[in-house]
């Protein structure tokens, strides 16, 4: 758990460090205003990691609250962007009719993040990731409403006795010293905390879906 964790907090200090590194390069005053900000977030959003840490450790509670996906997913824009490269762009469709959800933002953020960074690795010609959302109704009694959070990539895909482990602790389809094996892993621990579930797609030369079902809550967000 620490590992992915600690996988989480390198990719934010990428961020941090890519910035200041681009700040040094440039003199446009606009510019430099939007890389300090990036940084800054980072730097927020690592700490926030370091509070499910102590989450994990079971000394503070997991603080679930009501989100609008749509204006959250957005907001993470930037960070995106400066965690993967020039060669790759993001396509969101987020319609602004998609139900609530009741989660911890943090994680959000983080399942988020190492599912991109996933994809990224995945399309070393780069590509687009495509984040789309939609509501799914109850199919019956006892079902319930889900909302459903896809992110697809045109990435070189898996195999199928590949594709059924991945989420595994520790199984990861990139060389020693790049990955930990535990990105995934945290996005099924995240989907099944929230009350969710998550699915993969992939296929060889096909790319590969990642599909979040989280449940719909009926409360109106902050």
């Amino acid at each position: 758990i620490t590992g992915g964790v600690a996988h989480a907090f390198n990719n934010l200090l990428m961020v941090a460090s890519s910035g200041m590194e681009l700040l040094d390069r440039t003199e446009d005053p606009a510019k430099r205003e939007r890389l300090k900000d990036a940084i800054r977030q980072a730097i927020a959003r690592g700490a926030r990691l370091t509070q499910q840490l102590l989450t994990f450790a079971r000394r503070s509670p997991i603080r679930p609250e009501v989100l609008e996906l749509g204006g959250r997913v957005r907001g993470l824009l930037d960070l995106l962007d400066r965690s993967l490269r020039e060669d790759i762009t993001i396509e969101i469709d987020l319609p602004p009719d998609l139900w609530p959800v009741e989660l911890d933002p943090s994680q959000l953020e983080v399942a988020l993040l190492n599912i991109a960074v996933n994809a990224r690795d995945a399309m070393p010609n780069g590509g687009r990731i495509r984040i789309e959302g939609r509501n799914r109704p109850a199919a019956g009694p006892g079902d319930l409403d889900m909302v459903r959070l896809a992110i697809v990539d045109q990435g070189v895909g898996m195999p199928p006795e590949l594709r059924d482990k991945v989420v595994e602790p520790f199984c990861t389809t990139k060389g020693a010293g790049h990955g930990t094996g535990l990105g995934l892993s945290q996005v099924y621990g995240f989907a099944r905390s929230a009350g969710g579930s998550v699915a993969i797609d992939s296929e060889l030369g096909q790319g590969t879906t990642v599909t979040l079902l989280l449940p719909r809550s009926h409360a109106l967000p902050a």
